[in-house]
């Protein structure tokens, strides 16, 4: 078989050179990327099982509620400002006083909310840590030491986005694998010593801190942090936040709904340790969402012409289908083998596996194409999900047994559904407003 003769067409030529040269690296950065995201996961995962393994369900139990009601705090203090540091933030990145004005409006305007989101859930959660038998002192002092997390995590979400924007990989790449080696160590040595819940929030809060130190020293070098606020980011992104606000709202409470019912409505705190074990299996699609978030998502942000944007979302939500389908399956077909690793007090979750494993494969694909509209700020009429979502809750209400695991993680994967096809009708309309746009011109 002859590949090339005289009268051939080079393979690479002037025109695909290039081309051919840019898909290669691109190839490279995604590939060492996704290797060290594995290492960084996977640690990470370590991390979480230890817990699993080592706590008893009581605690484990009182550490689920705790983690749950700190990533509720960091939801409502986005609110949509994530979508205008990407959206903005993709036309202004190369401009170091520009983008830093960007960086400085934005963390303003999210401890606000933070401030604002701590003083609605704390009373919340401590009704929820006492309700499952915490004692008045071991709340406030998990709550302190959730407290000491937010802090750090509120500004570290805001500069975050400029090593992204910026495709500084290697820089993510070592503040992730910092992070993650410090905590479990720390974990490690605590479990030779003394290890509850209170210490286990307590080493990620510190772990949190030292990643946001790191990431603030990197982020003065490439932006200017004593930049002013700028007045049109600010209004820009209170747009974002009203418009977002009963969404984000509703969304962060659709998101740890099965936590919120069990606690209350269930007969034992164990029920919540099943919950939140179980959901440590769903760290397994933890280097797909780093992925996204950190390559993908702002390479389709930077992209403005149809095509490229067409063909960016098909290999970006291909790709994360098929990847979730495997998941599912292999949850289907050998759901011991995935049992095995919580240990022996959680074996016996074999239906439960494969729903939570379901739901979180529909998250993920909600989640993705979720970020890609909101990268090109194709969110207009995204509060229908709120009425579409409530309706389906009602209607599911009378054949669920809120007292039940397996009966709530059922409720909570058909609740998902209307979040997927409203997503699908934005990305529908976005393209074909961006077609509109690109034909008028």
């Amino acid at each position: 078989m002859r590949f090339l003769g005289p009268t051939s067409t080079p393979l690479l030529n002037e025109e695909t050179g290039p081309m051919v040269r840019r898909a290669l690296q691109r190839a490279r950065m995604i590939g060492n990327f996704a290797t060290v995201q594995v290492i960084v996961q996977g640690i990470g995962f370590a991390s979480g099982i230890l817990l699993v393994r080592y706590l008893d369900q009581r605690e484990y139990g009182f550490f689920t509620i705790a983690n749950t009601m700190q990533g509720t705090i960091s939801v409502l203090a986005d609110m949509g400002i994530s979508i205008g540091l990407v959206s903005i933030g993709g036309r202004v990145w190369q401009d170091r006083n520009r983008f830093g004005q960007l960086i400085r409006t934005a963390q303003k305007l999210r401890w606000k909310l933070g401030g604002l989101a701590t003083v609605i859930v704390i009373p919340i959660l401590y009704l929820m840590l006492a309700r499952n038998g915490s004692s008045p002192f071991y709340c406030l002092l998990l709550i302190a030491f959730i407290l000491a997390g937010i802090a750090a995590q509120l500004s570290f979400s805001v500069l975050s986005v400029v090593p992204r924007l910026c495709s500084d990989i290697p820089r993510i790449q070592k503040i992730d694998l910092t992070g993650a080696i410090a905590r479990l160590v720390a974990l490690i040595g605590c479990a030779f010593l003394f290890l509850n819940a209170g210490i286990a929030v307590l080493i990620g809060s510190a772990a949190a801190l030292l990643q946001f130190v790191m990431m603030r020293r990197y982020v003065g070098g490439v932006i200017d942090l004593d930049a002013s606020e700028n007045e049109d980011d600010r209004r820009a992104m209170l747009g974002f936040v009203k418009n977002q606000a009963p969404n984000a709202i509703f969304f962060c409470v659709q998101g740890q709904i099965t936590i919120f019912l069990i606690s209350f409505f269930g007969h034992h705190v164990g029920a919540v340790a099943e919950i939140g074990a179980l959901g440590r299996l769903a760290m397994i699609f933890a280097i797909l969402g780093q992925l996204l978030t950190n390559i993908f998502v702002p390479a389709f942000a930077r992209a403005h012409t149809v095509r490229r944007l067409a063909w960016q979302y098909a290999l970006i939500t291909g790709g994360v289908t098929v990847f979730a389908g495997c998941m599912l399956a292999a949850a289907a077909f050998f759901p011991d083998q995935f049992l095995l690793v919580l240990g022996q007090q959680y074996a016996h979750l074999h239906r439960e596996l494969f729903l939570m494993v379901a739901g979180t494969v529909a998250n993920v694909i909600v989640s993705t194409i979720w970020l890609l509209n909101s990268a090109k700020a194709w969110i207009r009429g995204s509060w229908l999900y709120i009425p579409l979502t409530v309706a389906t809750q009602i209607a599911l209400i009378p054949s669920t047994d809120f007292s039940s695991v397996k009966s709530l993680l059922l409720f909570n994967l058909i609740s998902t559904l209307p979040l997927l096809f409203l997503n699908i009708l934005l990305t529908y309309r976005g393209f074909r407003s961006l077609s509109a746009e690109t034909t008028a011109a």
